[in-house]
C-alpha cells in the first residue's frame, strides 16, 4: 500500500502534514476547505466561495480561493487540492475523521474511541452563517459516533464483568452528554456493581439536579426506581 503524502487532522487542532514532515497548523479557511472536501468530496469552486466569502463580489472571492490554494502549496510543496472548476482532495491524502468513519461503519468501536478531539476544534465561523451550521453538523455527527461507540464498548466491558474499564468509558459517555438520564443510570449501575452504593447515589443525585436545573423536570421513573 502507497505512503500517503499528506495526512489531514481534522480533530483537535487543524493542522497538514506533508511528506512525512511535522504537522503545519491551519488557519480556519484553509481548515474549513479541506475538511469539506473531505467529508463532502469533490464541490465546484462557486459553491466553495459561497460558504468561505459569502459576502465578497465573485471576482474577488475567487481569487482569495486561488490565493488561498497557493498557500497550502507554499505550506506543503505541493497542493492537496487537484481541480479546475470542481475542486477535490488529492488522493493520496489521508484524514482523521474518514479513518474514524470507517472504523465506525465496520463496527470497530474501540479504534473509533482512539481518536481525540473536536472536529476543526478551536475554530470559529459564526461570521460564515452557511459554513458555520455545516461545522457544527459535523461535530454534532462525531459527537454521535463517539456515543454509539462509547455505548458498545460500556456494553461490552460490563457483559465481561470488566465494570473498572466500562465505568471509565461510562464517565467519558457522561461527559458527552451530561443531561443523558441513560448516561446516568449506566453510572449509577456500575458504581454499585462495582460495590460501591454511596457513588450511585451521588450519581442519581447529581442527575436529578441537572434535570431540574436545565429543563425543571424530575429523572424518569426507571431512573428514580434504579436509586431506589
Amino acid at each position: 500500500m502507497p505512503i500517503p503524502t499528506w495526512h489531514f487532522r481534522m480533530l483537535g487542532t487543524a493542522a497538514l502534514q506533508a511528506h512525512g514532515e511535522a504537522f503545519t497548523p491551519l488557519e480556519r479557511k484553509a481548515a474549513a476547505l479541506l475538511a469539506y472536501l473531505a467529508l463532502e468530496g469533490p464541490s465546484r469552486r462557486a459553491q466553495l466561495i459561497g460558504l468561505l466569502w459569502p459576502d465578497t463580489r465573485e471576482v474577488a472571492a475567487r481569487n482569495n480561493l486561488v490565493h488561498l490554494l497557493r498557500k497550502l502549496r507554499r505550506s506543503a510543496d505541493a497542493v492537496p487540492v487537484v481541480g479546475a472548476e470542481v475542486l477535490s482532495l488529492a488522493r493520496d491524502l489521508v484524514s482523521d475523521v474518514l479513518e474514524a468513519q470507517e472504523a465506525f461503519v465496520r463496527g470497530e468501536y474501540t479504534v473509533v474511541l482512539r481518536f481525540e478531539g473536536e472536529v476543526l476544534q478551536g475554530l470559529v465561523y459564526d461570521d460564515l452563517p452557511d459554513l458555520d451550521l455545516w461545522v457544527e453538523a459535523q461535530r454534532g455527527r462525531w459527537r454521535e459516533w463517539q456515543g454509539v461507540a462509547l455505548r458498545q464498548e460500556v456494553r461490552r466491558h460490563e457483559a465481561q464483568g470488566e465494570y473498572d474499564a466500562a465505568l471509565t468509558l461510562a464517565l467519558a459517555l457522561h461527559d458527552l452528554d451530561p443531561v443523558s438520564e441513560d448516561a446516568a443510570r449506566r453510572l449509577m449501575r456500575l458504581h454499585y456493581l462495582r460495590g460501591d452504593r454511596s457513588a450511585a447515589l451521588r450519581a442519581y443525585s447529581r442527575c436529578a439536579e441537572v434535570l431540574r436545573r436545565e429543563f425543571g423536570v424530575d429523572p424518569l421513573p426507571e431512573t428514580q426506581d434504579l436509586a431506589r
